[in-house]
């Protein structure tokens, strides 16, 4: 057995654990219950510094690549576990699900726990930023709205709740056109077990216009 794998087998007893994997390059970890409590209230880097920590102690190999999954590995063999730890940490996110009707998308997200961007605010309390929550909202309206990337003005910009990895949401879109103005509104919600996170409208324009 090589180091690494030893070591994911050491891990994977931990509470904070429901299943650690090696590859050569590195680990690939599924947060419990308790260990999502501590990543949401410590942070990232807090975590693994204990993870490693209690490596060192018991004289094991640490790994230098740490990876955070959201579900089993659809395979534990080598060759999986090595193409997973190969793909880089997500900025973006993709809809699991989408519907429209007359106009109005309903996007259904899953925050990643390994989305690098919960490491650029809170350091010590991964949550999603503002700033990104506007661009989402801007990116995933593009192709089906017909909307601009670029947002000129926004309004009633409203943050009501965190957005934590791991949640499951509700992203709501649509665009208003103003007769006779330049710009016309995008209006989007995000909303998590149906209560409201964050909302807004962008004052954009169409994409050929």
């Amino acid at each position: 057995m090589s180091p690494l794998a030893s070591a994911a087998r050491a891990l994977a007893d931990h509470p904070w654990l429901d299943g650690a994997w090696a590859g050569s390059t590195g680990a690939l970890l599924l947060l419990s219950r308790q260990g999502q409590a501590e990543f949401h209230r410590e942070g990232r880097q807090s975590l693994l510094d204990t993870l490693q920590s209690q490596l060192a102690m018991r004289d094991l190999a640490v790994p230098d690549n740490w990876r955070l999954l959201d579900a089993p590995p659809p395979a534990t063999d080598h060759a999986t576990i090595e193409q997973l730890l190969a793909i880089p940490r997500p900025r973006q996110i993709t809809p699991i699900a989408e519907q429209e009707n007359a106009g109005h998308w309903k996007l259904d997200l899953v925050l990643p726990s390994d989305l690098i961007l919960f490491d650029d605010h809170f350091r010590t309390a991964p949550v999603l930023p503002g700033v990104v929550q506007v661009a989402w909202a801007l990116a995933l309206a593009a192709p089906r709205l017909g909307t601009s990337n670029h947002c000129r003005e926004m309004e009633a910009l409203k943050f009501q709740r965190l957005l934590r990895p791991g949640d499951r949401l509700q992203l709501d879109l649509h665009y208003e056109d103003e007769p006779g103005e330049a710009l016309g509104k995008l209006h989007f919600a995000y909303r998590l077990a149906g209560q409201h996170c964050s909302s807004g409208r962008l004052r954009v324009t169409l994409a050929h216009g």
